[in-house]
């Protein structure tokens, strides 16, 4: 096993593990009522490209300035994908339907990712195929899809799950396309400036929704704890865990890549185990299980 593959795992890992710690922060600041979907995506993505910018500028000038025109383009594009669509998307769409089928539909999103990986020449064994289903059905048992009490998914909530599927084919659309990309600028170069032309983006967006006097209600944060945790937001799962997504796809094959987003919900739900105190079930249990043999059957390399 090289270590550019190595770091890939680590990155990849490293990425799963931070955006866990997303749904029980934002589930805590959304629970309390104290922003609202829009301005949390807008700060989050602010906060987390003007740190990657002002670093970029301090230690990796000649990196983030040297992307081509053309690249800079593309870039801007995969932020209005991967940034303001994935999230703008996901949130509109989880006002309109439930947890469950947000859930299961996000979860599919990997296999997209899977599948667009061979419209940029990236090849899939039937192993690879194997761990990412096998994954699948653990997740669906982590987040409750499948339970005792059978399927949970309900057909009823048809706009809303739209709006979540396209949340999710915006993020395999960034993640897919964005590769060649990092190929060319690197891992910090590209994060940077997505997450630049993301917030920029969503702040048109805020403009838009001003001018037009759309229903829309903005709230902010009051207190400092809660100003807090949309720094820390800011930070770590989305600076850190997108330049991490990033710096896996440079060294890592998309359908690895993709699985180990896998990983994401079964973080979260030892993390709401032990801070929230919510319940581990014996299907959560085999779930997890699952996930983590479909993992490391999709990161097994085949010898030559």
């Amino acid at each position: 096993m090289s270590q550019a593959y190595k770091k890939g795992i680590f990155w990849s890992f490293a990425s799963a593990f931070l955006w866990s710690t997303t749904f029980i922060s934002s589930r805590w600041l959304m629970k309390a009522g104290s922003v609202d979907s829009i301005s949390l995506s807008l700060l989050r993505f602010l906060i987390g490209g003007i740190i990657l910018l002002v670093l970029g500028v301090l230690f990796f000038r000649a990196r983030i300035f040297s992307v081509s025109p053309m690249d800079m383009l593309k870039l801007a594009g995969l932020g209005l994908f991967g940034i303001v669509g994935m999230s703008v998307f996901l949130f509109a769409g989880q006002r309109t339907t439930t947890a469950i089928n947000s859930s299961m539909i996000m979860q599919i999103n990997p296999v997209m990712i899977m599948l667009g990986g061979l419209f940029i020449g990236e090849k899939i064994s039937a192993r690879q195929v194997v761990g990412i289903f096998m994954s699948l059905l653990g997740c669906f048992l982590v987040v409750n899809i499948i339970s005792a009490k059978g399927f949970a998914y309900s057909p009823e909530n048809m706009k809303g799950d739209f709006l979540v599927l396209l949340s999710a084919g915006c993020w395999a659309f960034y993640s897919v396309f964005g590769k060649n990309v990092v190929k060319r600028t690197g891992g910090y170069a590209a994060t940077t400036w997505a997450m630049v032309f993301g917030a920029l983006e969503l702040l048109v967006l805020v403009g838009i929704i001003s001018i037009f006097n759309f229903n829309y209600e903005y709230k902010l944060p009051v207190f400092a704890s809660q100003w807090w945790v949309i720094i820390y937001l800011g930070i770590f799962p989305t600076a850190v865990a997108f330049f991490a997504w990033y710096e896996a796809m440079d060294k890592i094959d998309l359908s690895l890549l993709s699985v180990m987003q896998y990983l994401t919900p079964v973080f979260t739900i030892f993390m709401a185990f032990f801070m929230l105190g919510e319940k581990i079930s014996l299907l959560n249990g085999i779930g997890i299980a699952l996930v983590l043999t479909g993992v490391v059957f999709t990161s097994l390399k085949r010898k030559t």
